[in-house]
């Protein structure tokens, strides 16, 4: 991936990671996962990195001056989750996704899963946009950025894998296609307070 614009980054304060940590804890046992067998740990740490990466897409928008609405931490079912964030361009109101990368998915494939069931049986609950980023050394990068259209065309043609780690299949797209322009030219579109 050869960008020639400057990442956008964030650097998340322990002490918010410490918080997201105890929280994730906390939702983990209030939902019973374990009982039946799934990873515990994994999912703790899914939970940390997904909230990380929003906390410091939203201090994105925020130093920016964009007007937003935040899922936060949300306790509960997938169902009523809602979007990661919403935002509005010219007034018009669009979701935007947020996919971050573990270390091996940015470093060691460059790609960028995406849950097959979500694809397959949820295709109205895909975000308008989806911004990808890894978070490494309590460090958030953003990496680009994809619209639904381009997304949903891109996993079709791409191919289903299974992870162990997760318990999970998932369709597979390449990092490149997330462009980081892309997510420059998006961001300075959206309405500002």
């Amino acid at each position: 991936m050869i960008e020639s614009t400057p990442f956008l980054e964030y650097q998340v304060p322990a002490s918010l990671l410490e918080l997201f940590q105890t929280q994730a804890e906390q939702k983990i046992q209030a939902e019973g996962w374990g009982k039946d067998g799934r990873p515990v740990e994994i999912k703790v740490h899914n939970f940390v990195q997904c909230w990380a990466t929003e906390e410091a897409f939203k201090q994105i928008l925020i130093q920016k001056k964009i007007k937003f609405r935040h899922r936060g931490l949300y306790f509960g079912d997938a169902a009523g989750a809602g979007a990661d964030f919403t935002v509005s361009i010219t007034r018009k109101e669009v979701s935007l996704g947020i996919r971050s990368l573990t270390a091996d998915s940015f470093h060691k494939w460059k790609s960028v899963a995406y849950p097959e069931d979500r694809f397959q049986h949820e295709p109205e609950k895909i975000a308008s946009y989806h911004v990808v980023c890894t978070f490494e050394n309590h460090t958030v990068r953003f990496l680009g950025m994809m619209s639904k259209v381009e997304l949903l065309q891109a996993l079709q043609k791409s191919e289903v894998k299974y992870s162990p780690k997760n318990q999970e299949q998932f369709r597979v797209i390449p990092l490149e296609k997330f462009r980081l322009p892309g997510l420059y030219a998006l961001l300075s579109k959206m309405d500002t307070i």
